[in-house]
């Protein structure tokens, strides 16, 4: 029984429930109030008039926040406990949406030829699982080592630690992280200008974040996307870094041991500046974008340099100002 009558559900999508799925249904405390209760399936039963709705709390005036909510799941080893976040975010009857994110993560330790180095699983896509990979770089996250030392690695096949390659083996309920040395894997050759003084490259085999020697980099045969890279030098004393990531029309590239493959990216790099109109008043914009229209961010030691200048001259010179562009 709900207290309005326009009640919002959506599916939660769980590879963790024999349905694929947990039903959550969303009402109003009030009648002309916002959508501030939280009704979820929480025990997998396909019902919710057994449920405790959950309150939420405003945070803004189009957002709403509901603490984690615990959901049971089942696993081989029996039942867990999952805990789910969730933001309701209204603009409009056609901008309405619910996000979901892991409400926790496990922590401890994994042996790492015979050494204990702490581990932290996060179930990076709000699934109720944490052993995802992924080509596209939505896979769950291994953390390893503590503090400035803690490294954060992509769910994948294998995982490089301290320049040896080990294969990964994560619980799906995440109960337990295994490592073993793989000095079997075959490695292909990737090429790259020889100025990156970094490369990395991502899919279903995990991370991998490499020094280019020579222009060349050595993966584990299968299919990856760029993630990022970097060229540092130094000009006139001053320490630059000039970075890409973020590809939206990337392709996958195959590493094969047979056949060395290359892979384009790095300078040059292009200035874009676009103006727009709207209701009498212009915005102009300035970016840097790489070859695969990648972001592109250019660092002066550890900041930005000052944003650009934009010199708005009349015809008649009767308006001469220039204004300085602002980031973000």
């Amino acid at each position: 029984q709900f207290k309005s009558d326009d009640p919002l559900f959506i599916k939660w999508t769980t590879p963790m429930d024999a349905q694929g799925y947990r039903w959550i249904a969303l009402d109003r405390s009030s009648s002309h109030g916002r959508h501030d209760l939280l009704y979820i399936d929480t025990d997998g039963d396909g019902h919710l008039d057994d449920e405790t709705p959950h309150q939420g709390s405003a945070r803004d005036q189009y957002r709403v926040a509901f603490d984690p909510i615990p959901v049971y799941l089942l696993t081989e080893d029996g039942p867990v406990t999952y805990h789910l976040a969730c933001e309701f975010y209204s603009y409009d009857q056609r901008s309405t949406y619910l996000v979901m994110s892991t409400g926790g993560y496990y922590e401890g330790t994994v042996q790492i030829d015979g050494q204990a180095v702490p581990c932290v699983l996060i179930d990076y896509n709000g699934n109720g699982t944490f052993d995802d990979t992924a080509e596209d770089f939505n896979a769950d996250r291994i953390l390893l080592g503590e503090g400035r030392h803690r490294r954060e690695y992509f769910v994948g096949h294998y995982l490089e630690y301290e320049g040896t390659l080990y294969r990964l083996e994560i619980a799906r309920d995440g109960a337990y992280v295994s490592m073993t040395a793989a000095p079997d894997v075959a490695y292909g050759t990737v090429s790259v200008p020889e100025n990156l003084t970094l490369f990395s490259a991502g899919g279903v085999n995990g991370l991998f974040e490499k020094t280019p020697e020579n222009g060349q980099v050595r993966l584990p045969e299968g299919s990856y996307r760029v993630h990022r890279w970097e060229i540092a030098r130094t000009e006139k004393g001053q320490h630059w870094t000039l970075s890409g990531r973020h590809f939206p029309r990337q392709q996958s590239f195959q590493v094969r041991s047979a056949s060395p493959i290359t892979v384009d990216v790095g300078e040059p790099v292009f200035s874009r500046l676009s103006v727009t109109q709207r209701h009498g008043a212009y915005q102009i914009n300035q970016e840097l974008r790489g070859k695969q229209d990648e972001r592109i961010d250019l660092r002066r030691g550890s900041s930005r340099p000052a944003a650009p200048q934009v010199r708005i001259r009349s015809q008649t010179g009767d308006y001469d100002r220039t204004f300085t562009l602002e980031y973000g």
